[in-house]
């Protein structure tokens, strides 16, 4: 805890509030701050020549290669996307489900991972979805048993956004691999926060976003195209930039670049490649094993504290299973839920909701004292 309390003052929502919401949107700090300005300043006096090529490609490069170092990859396996939901949609267009029709997935992944394949539908695909047994968990064993020779595509959420549940990920890509089936990573709730390595775990794709445990704000994500497999996708959500000379204006043929770049499409949202930048060198400069560490004392903490007022813990509770967040029911049902969590952001606490569970979402600038009175005021209002 110590050595990450030099980043506290990095972000200046800690000076004001008790902001344990990171699960859904990284606070900005004090680095992407300056660095948005950057781009502003640049934009005012340059034209888009200099602003694109002197500066707007070179922080994309360093994006692409930061985000490679944070999961383990090469910077060629790593494309800029605009959003995750869009990555998937690339992915899913590369496929022919008229041999392999089956997509498997759990029944606790985040929706627009069920949404972009049930788009899929059309063209063929069947969807096959491990359900949980308790609401906090879906075992590997649930979906590596339906992958079979039909199976196309398995699709995993890493660390599941509602209950925080770490997914035993090895065995589900061997499975996958032994049937010939691809794996899909969706990290949004992972990365930055629980520590990875694609290479080793030899998934097939992953995806993910700087909005979240990232500090980077909207409308930036990155996808992981594994080496050995990009130059065989043929992806038919495409654009300009996805080719091997944008600049060259041709309209007569489509020539898709050799790395992971040929799922980049249309025209970037450069500002954000800016704060994006910053929130992954913060990351980086911290050290993931770090947040990692720090977190789970902290999130130990919100379920010991939960258990002394008698709330139900609806996340894992063993530190290896649970990733970045403690999911707590409160009394009330869904209506209670929000009342309490508006009450809380009146107090300056901020949290989120899911159904009738808070969600608290510790990171790297938090520490004891947002605990604490997290708690403190959670106390007075149940």
């Amino acid at each position: 805890m110590k050595r990450l309390a030099r980043f506290r003052d990095e972000f200046p929502v800690t000076g004001r509030r008790s902001y344990l919401i990171s699960a859904s949107l990284g606070p900005l700090s004090r680095r992407s701050r300056l660095l948005a300005e950057e781009h502003l300043d640049l934009w005012e006096k340059l034209g888009p020549e200099e602003l694109w090529f002197d500066h707007g490609f070179p922080r994309l490069k360093a994006c692409r290669s930061s985000f490679a170092r944070l999961i383990g990859a090469g910077p060629h396996e790593v494309a800029v996307i605009p959003s995750v939901s869009a990555g998937l949609s690339s992915i899913a267009s590369c496929l022919d489900f008229d041999l392999r029709p089956t997509v498997v997935l759990s029944a606790m992944d985040f929706p627009t991972n069920h949404h972009v394949w049930l788009a899929q539908r059309r063209r063929g695909a069947r969807l096959d979805v491990a359900p949980t047994s308790d609401g906090i968990g879906v075992e590997a064993a649930e979906l590596a048993g339906r992958i079979d020779g039909s199976t196309a595509i398995v699709n995993l959420n890493r660390v599941l956004y509602e209950s925080s549940w770490i997914m035993d990920v090895p065995p589900i890509v061997e499975a996958a691999h032994r049937h010939g089936a691809l794996v899909v990573l969706d990290d949004f709730h992972g990365t930055g926060i629980v520590p990875i390595d694609v290479h080793r775990l030899e998934v097939d794709f992953l995806l993910s976003g700087a909005l979240k445990w990232l500090c980077g704000g909207q409308g930036i994500a990155f996808l992981y195209v594994r080496e050995g497999l990009i130059e065989s996708l043929e992806p038919a959500v495409v654009g300009w930039f996805g080719t091997t000379d944008p600049f060259g204006f041709d309209r007569s043929e489509l020539h898709l670049r050799s790395d992971a770049r040929r799922f980049e499409t249309g025209t970037y949202a450069l500002p954000q490649a800016w704060t994006a930048s910053g929130g992954l060198e913060l990351i980086l400069e911290a050290g993931v094993e770090s947040i990692r560490a720090h977190n789970q004392s902290l999130t130990g903490e919100v379920i010991r504290r939960a258990d002394t007022l008698g709330l139900e813990v609806l996340s894992p509770r063993a530190a290896e299973r649970r990733g970045g967040l403690v999911r707590l029911r409160v009394p009330g049902g869904r209506a209670g839920a929000h009342r309490i969590l508006q009450a809380l952001l009146e107090r300056d606490v901020v949290l989120d909701a899911r159904d009738d569970a808070l969600r608290i979402s510790p990171h790297l600038f938090n520490d004891d004292t947002d605990i604490d009175r997290c708690f403190t005021e959670l106390q007075k209002l149940l």
